[in-house]
């Protein structure tokens, strides 16, 4: 699979629509806002990083998001201040366990992330 946005902001946001895609939610609860930041070394770990989160609050809290915003801070160590919202369900179904980030590319015109949901 793949994703294209003109910033890293905008792949980040259509990874998860993506990944919604392939969630089915059953008997919504209520509203669900959390914060996290995630770390990594490039930028392609700290997007595996972020679905790993992602995926965890699937399993942990049957939250889907529907709201992304995210700070980018560049560096030494890449650094995602993630703020979401969304909305907690009292069943979620999916057939993966996990996103792999098989590469990132930038181009003239924005970015591309290819991944696979296994």
């Amino acid at each position: 699979m793949e994703v294209i946005g003109k910033t890293i902001k905008e792949i980040l946001s259509a990874l998860l629509r993506k990944i919604n895609e392939n969630v089915i939610a059953v008997n919504e609860l209520e509203e669900f806002r959390t914060k996290f930041d995630v770390k990594g070394r490039n930028v392609e770990e700290a997007i595996e990083k972020f679905s790993t989160k992602i995926i965890d609050y699937f399993n942990k809290k049957n939250a889907v998001f529907e709201n992304l915003d995210v700070e980018i801070i560049p560096g030494k160590k890449w650094t995602f201040n993630c703020l979401l919202s969304g909305k907690r369900f009292e069943r979620i179904n999916k057939n993966f366990k996990n996103v792999k980030i098989m590469g990132l590319e930038e181009g003239i015109d924005g970015w591309k992330l290819y991944f696979s949901l296994e």
